[in-house]
């Protein structure tokens, strides 16, 4: 019993490690790596003229949406982007539905039936980003 959780631990914290380490995709040109990327949530937010040199997509592999913004930040840096448009997302991935039914007999013989339901929709987070370059 005790190797068996010695081993579930072990994999527990390698899959964390993987999470914890996972890098965004990106798609786009490449520039010299900069030292500060401005952060917007909105391109009508952005007050100067940019070009737009790429993109990436985040949903799975980050302990929280500020780790994935942290990693979005630094890619951004990584490409030499001077900017990055964040959009956050959220997308049904599937429905669970759970439910319960109990039949009672009552002292006439009638069979009385009743039930009820939950239905919970699992969504997941995604994290657009656009990547500019000041003009």
């Amino acid at each position: 019993m005790k190797k068996s959780t010695s081993i579930l631990m072990i994999a527990i914290l390698f899959m964390g490690f993987l999470a914890a380490c996972s890098t965004p995709s990106y798609f786009g040109k490449t520039y010299s790596p900069t030292d500060n990327v401005d952060v917007y949530l909105d391109k009508a937010d952005v007050k100067q003229n940019y070009t737009t040199m790429g993109s990436t997509k985040v949903a799975k592999g980050f302990s929280s949406l500020e780790a994935a913004q942290q990693k979005v930040i630094e890619l951004g840096k990584a490409k030499g982007a001077d900017g990055v448009i964040m959009n956050l997302s959220e997308d049904v991935v599937s429905t669970q539905q759970t439910g319960t039914g109990v039949a009672t007999q009552t002292k006439k013989k009638n069979v009385i039936g009743t039930s009820s339901s939950t239905t919970t929709d699992i969504k997941q987070k995604n994290i657009t980003a656009t990547f500019i370059k000041y003009q």
